[in-house]
């Protein structure tokens, strides 16, 4: 008995230990990614990767996917430099601090008019005042897309996006991801402890008015198995809904 006491402190303090750096590494995993923005350039999503202090930022995709695209701040205007090309982006602030229609100029001269439209939408329209639709790609095989070969690479809307962080996107959903952390946990404790369990029946309304009511055999089979369906439904909402 003299060796047991102290082997179940020690396996406690270890047990707290573990929970402390994994919440630690949970909640610095989750600052990083959710503190990111990021933009489409050619169906590849752009995350900022340097910043050279003089009106250049290089944005680069994970995996190597891509090449790096540079944007060129100036005034009011944006050069966005990728695959060896440059684009212009010519836009001015309103007075109200929303910004007027973009000129989207490509490499050879052809220009487009983009507008924002809603909360983090455009409209394109080109020199003729056509509205002007994102072009239809069709996948074929694994990374393989056709697309029309009369429609740029870049679509005037998604130059645009690019060339303002104003327009960037916040990577993933905090409150989902939130969600999904709380789900995992109560989910976790419905199937590992059996103190959790006799909590939750306890609180029922069903047994309030019940005088000293004790849980089931199968009450505590069904708290497992609720467990396990539940923690696999935040793990679902983590992947689908909170990256």
């Amino acid at each position: 008995m003299g060796e047991t006491q102290p082997r179940a402190q020690w396996r406690r303090w270890l047990g707290l230990l573990v929970l402390v750096l994994i919440v630690a590494a949970v909640a610095g995993w989750a600052q990083s990614y959710y503190s990111k923005t990021f933009f489409y350039l050619d169906d590849v999503k752009y995350f900022k990767y340097e910043d050279s202090g003089s009106g250049t930022v290089e944005y680069r995709a994970l995996f190597g996917r891509g090449s790096p695209v540079y944007v060129h701040k100036y005034e009011s205007d944006r050069v966005i430099e990728a695959e060896g090309e440059r684009y212009q982006i010519h836009g001015k602030e309103g007075m109200s601090g929303e910004w007027e229609p973009y000129a989207v100029v490509y490499p050879d001269g052809t220009e487009f008019r983009v507008e924002p439209f809603g909360q983090d939408g455009f409209q394109v329209f080109d020199q003729a005042g056509e509205w002007v639709l994102p072009p239809a790609v069709i996948q074929v095989g694994l990374g393989n897309k056709i697309r029309d070969p009369d429609s740029p690479r870049y679509f005037p809307a998604d130059l645009a996006a690019a060339s303002d962080e104003a327009f960037h996107q916040p990577n993933g959903s905090v409150g989902f991801f939130l969600l999904a952390v709380a789900l995992f946990i109560f989910n976790w404790c419905s199937f590992r402890y059996e103190a959790f369990q006799r909590f939750m029946f306890h609180i029922s309304p069903s047994n309030l008015m019940v005088s000293d009511p004790e849980p089931s055999d199968f009450y505590f089979f069904m708290c497992k198995v609720g467990g396990i369906f539940g923690m696999g439904f935040s793990l679902w909402i983590f992947f689908a809904h909170a990256l």
